[in-house]
This record gives structure tokens, sequence and C-alpha cells, in this order.
């Protein structure tokens, strides 16, 4: 989870528990997997526990581990008599060290490193880890776990808790992946995402997408002409920026529009201001020309003020052109989680992208995996997360985020049911990708109403899983599909009028 440093230092301070420790994990799991072992970090907060209580399990997905104040999981702590733990994913860390197995370096890596980093290992990483757990505190041998884990992280709570119910006995899934798998061109599922996108952007200000929809089309013409700095020469390029360099900028501009919405943080986070998504509309509806309107994504992107010139050497223009996300996670991609969230249709807000053929999912094909290839199908029933398989899985809560286009290609159809032990999916209007899953050290209260309705309704679930609820309110709904946002929307707010 990304969390702002400033965020994560409050919340680290408010634990009286919690450093950072190192546990000693296999390398390969199974009868066969030998006996290299390699220092796995985790995290651990027993100050609320009390004996047979709950586990509340935090795996870490594709960065290294936040302050365990950070997780919504703490907040719930207390009025469950639980555990909270989070174990850092093996060939992850951050400038303090990392769950590296040995002789491995982020900073080098030829890939040979990568062939324990697989889906079976990551799952039984978090196995060994909580069985250690339930061997060495007292009190929790009989403890039930619950499975957390927010956006690639969730992902792999879904695939815990359907493969592994004897060991993980629920699950809270935030903002996860579920569908629209692998490079074809023939994936039904890949325009998903963007078409939520579109949808956020038009439900926002369909004055502001009109005029983001016309200066990208501009941009992606002038890119291909080779004209931008005569047609949008009040982008105020750098002088040291080439005209090769239009071609970065395009880029970095598509991925930021596509990206602020979804990190639409009431913080500052990615982009340096709060509510960065209301300040991209704000400031494209008082734009003129399409020069002014690229410029305010740009600026985002790279951190700059609104006088200065656009730098395509900017580091943070670099990474947001290319959507770096680092050896570990780009070799996941490659070798388990392909999932297509790039291709956009024709009649969106922005231009057509990757639309026909296949799309290159994976960056590095050295890496890419024998079933890399396969239909979206296959990955959904080879990993057991079909929709009529997660239905039947019982104490499974998928929370998705209203701004986050990922809702799109995670909201499995289920059975409408007011169970609160019934697998469940709630959407959340006006939050961004995993916000619900942040601690109130992170978001108070009183912040955002819809957040603080999801918080309750997270417990009120957790209650009824452990026999401590009283099954009186149906605290979330199931989606039927998720083509747009818009009637989602609607559904939840009828949902959160019933509830409250």
């Amino acid at each position: 989870m990304a969390i702002a440093g400033a965020t994560s230092e409050r919340a680290e301070s408010n634990t009286s528990s919690g450093d950072t420790q190192d546990f000693i994990q296999k390398v390969n799991h199974g009868a066969a997997a030998g006996s290299a072992t390699f220092t796995q970090r985790y995290r651990l907060n027993t100050q609320y526990f009390k004996p047979g209580g709950p586990i509340l399990f935090i795996q870490g997905a594709e960065a290294g581990m936040p302050a365990i104040n950070a997780s919504d999981f703490i907040d719930y702590a207390p009025k469950l008599g639980a555990l909270v733990a989070m174990l850092e994913h093996r060939f992850f860390g951050d400038s303090h060290g990392g769950s590296y197995p040995r002789g491995y370096n982020p900073g080098n890596v030829s890939g040979e490193e990568f062939a324990s980093l697989t889906l079976d290992n990551v799952l039984w990483d978090s196995i060994n880890f909580v069985d250690w757990i339930k061997r060495t505190v007292s009190g929790a041998e009989h403890s039930k776990v619950i499975y957390g884990g927010a956006s690639y992280g969730g992902f792999l709570a879904v695939a815990a808790r359907v493969q592994y119910p004897h060991k993980f006995y629920g699950a809270i899934a935030s903002s996860p992946a579920l569908t629209s798998f692998g490079p074809l061109g023939s994936n039904r599922f890949k325009f998903d995402s963007a078409k939520w996108a579109s949808e956020v952007y038009v439900n926002k200000s369909i004055e502001a997408s009109s005029k983001i929809k016309m200066a990208m089309l501009e941009f992606k013409k002038c890119t291909s002409d080779n004209t931008c700095d005569s047609d949008i020469s009040d982008l105020h390029i750098c002088q040291n920026s080439t005209g090769a360099s239009y071609e970065k900028l395009y880029n970095a501009a598509l991925h930021t529009y596509l990206s602020i919405p979804k990190y639409n943080y009431p913080w500052i986070n990615r982009y340096p201001t709060a509510d960065p998504f209301g300040d991209l509309i704000s400031k494209t509806l008082v734009a003129s020309t399409a020069g002014q309107v690229l410029r305010i994504p740009l600026l985002a992107a790279s951190w700059s003020n609104a006088s200065s010139c656009i730098d395509a050497n900017n580091v943070n223009i670099s990474r947001a052109g290319t959507a770096d996300v680092g050896p570990a996670f780009s070799y996941i991609k490659c070798n388990y989680y392909p999932i297509n969230d790039v291709s956009i249709p024709a009649d969106n807000v922005f231009p057509e992208t990757f639309a026909r053929g296949q799309v290159d999912i994976c960056t590095n094909p050295s890496w890419e995996a024998v079933d890399y290839n396969r239909q979206n199908e296959y990955f959904v029933q080879k990993y057991a997360i079909m929709d009529s398989f997660i239905d039947t899985a019982d104490r499974l809560l998928i929370v998705q985020d209203g701004f986050d286009r990922t809702t799109a290609i995670g909201s499995p159809a289920l059975t409408v049911t007011d169970r609160l032990n019934h697998s469940r999916v709630i959407v959340v209007d006006g939050t961004a990708h995993m916000e619900d899953a942040v601690s109130e050290a992170v978001e108070p209260r009183g912040l955002k109403p819809q957040m603080d309705q999801i918080r309750d309704a997270k417990l009120a679930h957790l209650k009824e899983w452990l026999g401590q609820g009283n099954q009186t309110l149906d605290s979330s709904a199931t989606l039927v599909s998720a083509q747009s946002p818009e009637p989602i929307l609607v559904f939840l707010f009828l949902i959160m009028f019933l509830l409250f």
C-alpha cells in the first residue's frame, strides 16, 4: 500500500509495537523443496490481543511494508481482541532493507533470481507465517485467521481464501483485479478498465472531459506528424527537451490522466496536491487551449509549479510515461499476474490505445511464463477465482472504490443475499484505489462519510464471521455487472440508506 512519508510516520508513532522483525522463511515450499531459507520481514502487534482472538493478517504487495498502523485492521483489533500481523512480500523492500532471497540485488537483476517468485510460494509464505504465529504467541493456537490485502494483495487475499479455506477463515480484499488476464487481443474484458475511467471523468465534468478528449487527440496527432512544436506551442517545453520527447510526454499525459482519479487520495501522495482529481478538473475548466489543458497533468506528474516549462527529462515524467513498477513486480506480471488494464477502445475520453492485437503486458519476453499467452478464462480457472467459486467461498468481502478503474475488472457477479457470511462486493463512492484499507491514523473519521460507512460495514462483517454479530443489518451489496460507475454508485447509495 502506498502511503505518503509523513502520514506513515504519524501512523507508526501511534502504536506501542509493530517494529520490523525477521522471519526465517523457506525459499521454496513443498515436500521436495529443499532446505534453503531467506529472511522475510514482518510486523506484529499484540497490544489488543486476547487469547482465542482472531489473527488479522495483512499480506504486503508490490512494495515494502508500510507502518502497521497504516492498515485499517489496526482499528478493528481492539474491538475484536485481535492480533495484527503484517508480512512483507518476497522480493520486495525499501531503503531500509527487504525480504530478499540470498543473492538477489534489486538494482542488478538478471531474472534467474526470480525462480522462486511463484504464486504458490507467495501463498505458502503466508501460511507458514501464520502457522508460526499460532505456535509461538500464547493463546493464538486456535485463532481464526482473516487475510487482508490491497491491490495485487487483494488478488492474493481472494486466491488464499478460495484455495486454502482451511488456513484462512475469511478475507477482505481491497481493490483487486480478478479478470482481464493475458495479452491476447481476444480478451473480452480488456476495455472495461478504460471504459470505467472514461465514465468517471464524464460523471465528474462533461465540459472538462470534452476538453481533455480534444486535447489528447490533438497531442496524439501532432506527435505522429511531428508538428507539436507549432500545433501546441503553448505546452511550453523546456529548451533542453527535443522534438523527439513529445512521444514520452504524450505517454506521460495519458498515464497521468488514467492514474489521477485512481489515486485521488485526500492526502498528498503521488501528486503534489490532496484531491488531485478535483484539482485537475477545476484547472481544466479554466484552460482555453490544448496546450494549457495538457500542461495540467504533466505539471502534476513532474511536481512542478504552474509557471515551469515542461521538462521531458524530468525523472517523474519518465516514470509516468513508462509506468515503471520495478523488476520484481514486472516479473510477476510476466509470470502469473498478467492483467491488461491498458487497452483503450474508440469513443473514449482518451485516444484509442492497444485496441488491436496482442498487448505487451510483460516488458521482458524472457520472463514470460509458458502459459503467458493464454485466454483470460484459463487464468481465472487456474486460480479458482471464477464467480461461481467466489460465490460459494463464504466470509469473503471484496471492496472496490468508485474512482478506481480496477473496479471494472474486480467485481464478480455474486448471489444477492442479506447474509453477512456470504461472499460480497461493495463499491464505495468517491474513493480511490485501496483507500478503504487505510487506517484512521492515515485518514481520520469524519473526513469522508463514505469511509466511515465502509469501516463500519467491514467491522460488522468481521464480527459476524467471528460469531460476535447478530445479523440484523444488510451491510453490503453484490454487483450484477461493472460496466460503468453510475448505476453501481446509485445501488450503493440505496444500500447505505438501508444501513444508516
